[in-house]
């Protein structure tokens, strides 16, 4: 079994969590409504805060226990309207699973687990305590917080930690969903970026200003090019860009988060690296 596959069993049995924690007491809805120029912003958010435990049973018969935590602070209504593609980009942000990209799917997996290719002929068992005996236990956390709002922007951080168990360590990661809320669309890395090799300088500048680290200190693959960021967010009109751990370096160096300041450009610089789009959300002023 695959470390991949593990995920995504962890995932869909947080989902199933996520759905069944909706219907209860601890899932409650709030509002906000904008304190900037956009007053007929109406915004609505369900509070979800759930934990489960399942065993699995692999085909050789093996038995992993996992202990999964979910919180989330999951967008119903955006700008007076409902937002499915806010909610798609944070699917997307969680798992590649082309198959799961609803809660109808995620409602779908849980009548029939055995319809989903990526776990055919194995099973997932609900539990309230770990058999006596075992200590093979993995956990997961996933935390899916609003990190920041204004007139334009909605930022949401997607805080992910896995043990496997019999692993020397954890893994986690920072992922990132930027929401455009006057579009109502989530925004791509290449729609506000235009020049990469640009990009690569400033970011390797950042980095030596942030963690004094030099790009002999990083993983660069041998064409000698700092791979382009998989994650990203835009937050006080700076652009920051966001390696996961084993990316670019160590776990021990940690992820790295590298925000690209103005001062770092030139303005014609900033001209060039930046898309229009970009340029209007990121707003660096000259």
């Amino acid at each position: 079994m695959t470390m991949k596959k593990i995920i995504l069993i962890s995932l869909l049995t947080i989902y199933a969590t996520m759905l069944w924690s909706c219907g209860q007491h601890n899932s409650e809805a709030s509002s906000i409504n904008s304190d900037n120029d956009m007053d007929s912003t109406l915004c609505q958010f369900n509070n979800i805060d759930a934990e489960r435990m399942f065993y699995y049973i692999d085909d050789e018969g093996d038995t992993l226990y996992f202990d999964n935590s979910f919180s989330a602070f999951w967008p119903q209504i955006i700008n007076g309207k409902e937002c499915p593609e806010l909610q798609q980009a944070l699917f997307r942000a969680m798992t590649d699973s082309a198959e799961l990209n609803s809660l109808d799917k995620v409602t779908e997996f849980l009548l029939n687990p055995s319809s989903y290719t990526e776990i055919e002929n194995e099973r997932l068992v609900p539990t309230d305590a770990v058999k006596e005996g075992e200590d093979r236990l993995s956990t997961s956390e996933i935390d899916i917080i609003m990190q920041s709002m204004n007139d334009r922007l909605l930022l949401y951080h997607l805080n992910t930690y896995y043990y496997l168990a019999g692993g020397a360590h954890g893994v986690y990661a920072h992922n990132y969903v930027n929401y455009d809320l006057k579009t109502l669309k989530a925004i791509a890395f290449e729609d506000v970026v235009a020049d990469t090799t640009l990009l690569r300088t400033a970011i390797l500048k950042s980095i030596k200003e942030t963690y004094n680290y030099s790009k002999d200190d990083l993983f660069i693959p041998d064409n000698g090019l700092l791979p382009l960021p998989k994650d990203f967010y835009i937050e006080g009109s700076v652009l920051h860009v966001v390696y996961q751990v084993y990316e670019i370096a160590s776990y021990a160096q940690g992820a790295i988060d590298a925000p690209i300041y103005p001062y770092m450009l030139k303005p014609e610089e900033i001209k060039r690296l930046f898309t229009p789009y970009g340029l209007e959300l990121i707003d660096y002023s000259e």
